[in-house]
């Protein structure tokens, strides 16, 4: 007997709800609310998304602020959500407010590998018997980098565990319960999925070894950005989505009892036709575009975003800017800074949604104490975001593939450096000189980071050897907003 199930998969839409970008108010044919017009839910239907829900829009930042979660749940339950997991950025406002989000979302939580400080498990894995009587047995997991990620505040009662361990576990259990085995994992591919090669062993993506050595016969991934459409990697039936509800896959499978035939499509934004027909929750999304378009401050000149490779080889004055601010505001030495995949920038004339938009990261700040080494070993951390092909200076493949990663290159302000990006990896820094005096291994130095970085984020772990001399509980985007209010046309 034939019985049919279909999925459809979203992941990292990053609280992309409402057909915008947020760069300005115009509406485009882009967002959750805009694709969820070709869902075509029946009753042998699943509506599942992987993740990263809650932070990385303005609107999600605007909820934050108004500690209001439930507005993404409202709109989740628009869009027919059945089951969901946890991404690592879902833990960005703290735990309890993910779990004020859950206690208004219609769809229940998988997420084998998060428990309590007992061991208990908080989301664990279901079965789920569908109207045709299909049995899937269903098991959701998060990279287990948040425990290098996240601030501890953010996971207060809350222990994340093996990924690969957790899931087997469940797997062994489900297997010979039900029809269908489905993996809904918060993480990538250590591995090309065509040709098997490993290119990674962190930790952080461990989709291969779960499609190699455990029996599943669906895994839905995300966490990497990447377009995987669907295919067979080691018998299990994988697919990933584009970021930012830039795309959704719909999965269906024949059940024949032994045996279940799997296909899929992704559907990319562009191909959803588009209307100007209004949305839940819209009311919101007006004051979230009002609140955007405040004013700031004016500056003497505007601040533009030039290419990647230009700023990292020429310098920024956007990043100077930031680092200047950065150093104002904790009085180190030294500060650092990166930039989101894509940012926008300063007019003169500066806006909320300019500077959400240009520092969109929930990150605080942190003051560490180094050594000169120490310096040194950030340094060529950061200098490893250059390569050499064919004689020329291009950006490393592996800040660009398998995920797009800018956000690992730091820029420094209070520190003056040579880089010979033709020499190798770890030797490419030298005549370090901080306030005009030659850095020595053995000085003391101060330098400021944001948040993330300092955990120790984007292979940076020398920051997990130093000193804390201090953290602060402002968001770096408050911090700049404030000093553009009260310095502006002063600040140059």
């Amino acid at each position: 007997m034939e019985r049919n199930l279909k999925i459809i998969f979203t992941s990292d839409m990053h609280g992309y709800f409402f057909p915008t970008d947020y760069f300005d108010s115009k509406l485009k044919a882009t967002g959750l609310l805009h694709n969820s017009k070709r869902f075509n839910k029946d009753e042998n239907t699943l509506v599942i998304d992987g993740g990263d829900t809650l932070q990385g829009s303005p609107f999600t930042y605007y909820c934050k602020m108004k500690n209001s979660p439930e507005k993404i749940s409202e709109i989740m339950n628009e869009c027919g959500y059945d089951i969901i997991t946890m991404g690592n950025h879902d833990f960005n406002y703290g735990f309890s407010y993910f779990k004020n989000y859950l206690d208004n979302l219609n769809a229940f939580c998988v997420c084998e590998n998060c428990v309590d400080e007992n061991e208990n498990k908080l989301f664990p894995h279901k079965i789920v018997t569908m109207k045709n009587g299909l049995k899937i047995g269903v098991v959701g997991c998060v990279t287990e980098f948040v425990r290098l990620w996240e601030k501890k505040q953010n996971l207060e009662g809350v222990r994340i565990k093996n990924v690969f361990e957790s899931v087997k576990e469940a797997y062994l259990d489900l297997k010979d319960k039900v029809d269908i085995t489905l993996c809904i994992y918060h993480g990538g591919f250590e591995c090309d999925v065509n040709t098997g090669e490993i290119f990674e062993t962190s930790g952080e993506n461990v989709g291969g070894k779960i499609c190699r050595e455990l029996g599943f016969d669906i895994l839905l991934t995300g966490h990497q950005h990447i377009k995987i459409e669907g295919k067979y990697f080691y018998g299990t039936y994988i697919v990933q989505n584009l970021f930012n509800a830039l795309s959704f896959h719909e999965i269906n499978v024949k059940n024949f009892g032994d045996k279940n035939e799997i296909t899929s499509k992704i559907v990319l934004t562009e191909e959803v036709e588009f209307t100007n027909e209004r949305f839940i929750n819209s009311d919101y999304d007006d004051l979230v575009q009002e609140w955007l378009n405040s004013h700031v401050g004016t500056l003497e000149k505007e601040i533009l975003v030039k290419d990647y490779l230009d700023m990292a080889l020429n310098g920024s004055e956007l990043a100077d800017f930031i680092n200047k601010i950065q150093i104002e505001f904790t009085g180190a030495q030294i500060s650092c800074t990166s930039f989101a995949n894509r940012i926008s920038g300063f007019n003169k004339e500066v806006k909320i949604r300019d500077v959400l938009l240009t520092y969109p990261f929930p990150n605080t700040l942190v003051v560490f104490e180094f050594n000169g080494k120490q310096l040194k070993e950030i340094l060529e951390r950061a200098a490893e975001y250059f390569a050499i092909e064919d004689g020329k200076i291009i950006i490393s493949q592996k800040f660009l593939k398998p995920k797009l990663e800018h956000y690992n290159h730091d820029y420094f302000l209070g520190i003056d450096y040579k880089i010979s990006y033709d020499k190798p990896i770890g030797e490419r820094i030298s005549e370090m000189k901080v306030e005009g005096k030659p850095v020595l291994d053995d000085g003391v130095y101060t330098l400021c980071t944001n948040s993330f970085r300092a955990n120790g984020s984007g292979g940076y772990l020398t920051y997990k050897q130093c000193k804390i001399i201090k953290t602060y509980t402002e968001e770096i985007f408050e911090i700049i907003i404030r000093y553009i209010s009260n310095n502006g046309l002063n600040m140059f």
